[in-house]
């Protein structure tokens, strides 16, 4: 049985909240994108986006929280295996222990297709919030802030993470929410 995108979201912290046609990255199109959802008819469902928690080592040294400030994120179901995403998804992320936080934009546009094997293939455009754990991708541990024009990132279905194209990590979460020496 598939899961429903909702649940993938959630299951794997890639914060997503993607804009199918308007770059949601850009603040002058936040509203545009999810206007563009709430105006596309039948099929757009809303999901409201969960905060989340990761203990200390999981992905930074530190515990963190992650709270959704804004969150205005649409989804539609295209085919069985293919979703897309659009609105503005904005966290605050803080470090409970020394009190630090930061806001991370996942508000990147997104087509997901879900393969017959459990893999996943997210076809991206703006930024995105991804959780790397030791050993589960081809980036190091941690929480990055992504961005990119045309970026893909694929997820095996053992849960293995691999960002490719034209993508830079604009925030280091981890780095930035860590106590200073």
């Amino acid at each position: 049985m598939r899961r429903s995108l909702g649940a993938v979201l959630a299951g794997i912290l890639i914060a997503l909240a993607p804009g199918a046609t308007a770059r949601a990255a850009d603040p002058e199109n936040r509203g545009a994108a999810a206007q563009t959802a709430r105006q596309a008819g039948d099929g757009w469902t809303r999901v409201p986006t969960p905060p989340f928690d990761f203990p200390a080592g999981l992905p930074c040294d530190f515990a963190v929280h992650g709270e959704p400030v804004v969150d205005a994120v649409y989804y539609k179901t295209l085919s069985e295996n293919t979703q897309v995403a659009v609105g503005p998804l904005i966290y605050r992320v803080s470090n409970p222990a020394n009190g630090k936080s930061t806001r991370a934009d996942a508000s990147s546009s997104a087509l997901i297709v879900q393969h017959d094997d459990g893999s996943q293939s997210w076809l991206l455009h703006g930024p995105l919030l991804l959780r790397f754990r030791e050993g589960n991708g081809n980036l190091p541990r941690g929480l990055y802030n992504i961005d990119g024009s045309a970026w893909r990132l694929d997820i095996s279905a053992d849960g293995h993470l691999t960002v490719s194209g034209a993508y830079r990590i604009v925030k280091d979460v981890c780095a930035t929410l860590q106590d200073d020496a």
